[in-house]
């Protein structure tokens, strides 16, 4: 009976053994997580900036478009004379 105890005890410490360094093992990625999710907010600010820059950037070209069109001048009627 002794021994069962023994080899209960050893089948039960070797399992706790892998649970406790998977946990060790999950609080590491969760800086190397947190840096992550850091740099793609970073990444989606400066995305939005850049779109942003653009949008201003179509806007005044579309201003000068505008601008620089010329005007149709209105259809002249002329008016045949006759004779």
């Amino acid at each position: 009976m002794n021994y069962r105890h023994c080899g209960a005890l050893a089948l039960l410490l070797g399992a706790a053994q892998p649970v406790a360094s998977a946990t060790r093992e999950q609080e590491l990625p969760d800086k190397e997580m947190l840096r992550m999710i850091d740099l793609l907010r970073d990444m989606e600010m400066i995305k939005q900036m850049n779109m942003l820059r653009e949008l201003e950037r179509l806007e005044a070209g579309g201003a000068q478009v505008k601008n620089s069109a010329p005007t149709k001048a209105a259809p002249s009627s002329k008016k045949e004379s006759l004779k």
